[in-house]
């Protein structure tokens, strides 16, 4: 039995139910209206889909309406919902190419979307929000780990001590990496609302003067919390 194609459909199908209870339910609907992502009263979440470019070529005003909706995702979990849902076509054709990867494809990449979905930088500028938010959520879940383990496993040469690393990853990098590896180990919202601020900004520096606090408080910050997430994530 293919048990790996079993379980991503039924995750698939999973998510596609809860889609339908959800997307009709009184209280879904007032909280949707109250985005003002469409200028009517809608019918169904569906309405949201359509206006932020599911199944269909994007083009600029759906474009417009999807960053809207991803930057209310950082403190809506209803609108990061209905992303996930905007993106599913493109998360299940990244499984399908990395399929046999690992033994839970499909639920490492959701998982890695959801994360990049409430800690989308707002000041990015994609030509695609949807494609962007899908090669986040790859490279977290994926690509990001196996270069951890690489550069882990990779043979000391002692001829190279000497040497610069190529590539030293700096603090956010680290900490961004980090958030796919703690996501399945119960970390606090909290404590990834706290991350989202911290990956938010470009520099420390940025973040201070939008918290009225010093470069340094920021960076103890950001340093404390990665060795919080890095002890949950090993701790897994």
């Amino acid at each position: 039995m293919n048990t790996l194609g079993t379980r991503r459909r039924d995750t698939g199908g999973r998510l596609t139910r809860e889609w339908h209870r959800l997307r009709s339910r009184p209280e879904h609907l007032d909280t949707a209206d109250r985005w003002r992502i469409v200028d009517h009263r809608i019918d169904s979440l569906d309405d949201i889909l359509d206006a932020v470019g599911y199944d269909r070529p994007p083009d600029p005003a759906s474009e417009r309406r999807l960053r809207c909706l991803v930057e209310l995702a950082a403190t809506d979990e209803l609108a990061a919902r209905v992303v996930v849902q905007r993106i599913l076509p493109g998360l299940l054709a990244v499984v399908r190419r990395r399929r046999g990867l690992c033994d839970d494809v499909f639920e490492e990449l959701l998982g890695a979307a959801w994360i990049a979905i409430r800690t989308f930088n707002p000041s990015r500028s994609p030509r695609s929000v949807a494609a962007s938010l899908i090669s986040d959520a790859d490279y977290a879940a994926f690509r990001a780990a196996g270069r951890r383990r690489s550069s882990q496993e990779r043979p000391v040469d002692t001829k190279l001590i000497d040497q610069p690393h190529v590539h030293e990853p700096n603090p956010c990098e680290q900490l961004a990496g980090l958030l796919a590896d703690a996501v399945d180990a119960g970390v606090p919202s909290g404590d990834l609302e706290l991350v989202r601020q911290l990956l938010a900004a470009p520099t420390a520096a940025q973040l201070a003067e939008v918290l009225q606090i010093t470069p340094r408080t920021v960076r103890n910050r950001r340093d404390r919390i990665t060795s919080r997430l890095r002890e949950v994530a090993l701790a897994a």
